[in-house]
């Protein structure tokens, strides 16, 4: 989860089955508020969250959310392909509907294989081809 906020998005993820989420975000009030949210909803010892920057993370991960702006989400790029597992998926949101084609360039070769939209905001999942 880059960019975990609350940390809303690693929990449901555990909630929902997956064994263990890595949260991280830049502000110290971001790691804080996920950790106290993990523990609230009792799912703590599966919600690593930190202010690790993507750039130092070496893992990759079979599913990677990042719902943050887009000049944000075409900074990091690089880094959202780099620790998305190659059989993986990248979901992204927090990008304008009609104004996302240039963050979907910038995570090129990934492809969009899904897009949900919400009023004027979308969410894209996001493959490496062949799938």
């Amino acid at each position: 989860d880059v960019g975990c906020g609350s940390g809303a998005l690693s929990i449901v993820a555990v909630k929902r089955g997956a064994l263990a989420a890595t949260a991280i975000d830049v502000s110290e009030a971001a790691v804080a508020a996920t950790r106290a949210n993990a523990v609230l909803n009792e799912v703590a010892d599966r919600v690593t969250a930190s202010a690790t920057q993507l750039g130092d993370i070496a893992d990759e991960f079979d599913v990677v959310v990042a719902n943050i702006l887009a000049p944000t989400l075409i900074e990091l790029a690089a880094d959202l392909r780099r620790v998305t597992r190659r059989s993986g998926t990248l979901i992204i949101s927090g990008v304008l509907a009609d104004h996302h084609d240039h963050v979907l360039d910038a995570l090129r070769p990934m492809v969009p294989v899904a897009t949900d939209r919400c009023e004027n905001w979308v969410a894209v999942e996001l493959r490496y081809p062949p799938f």
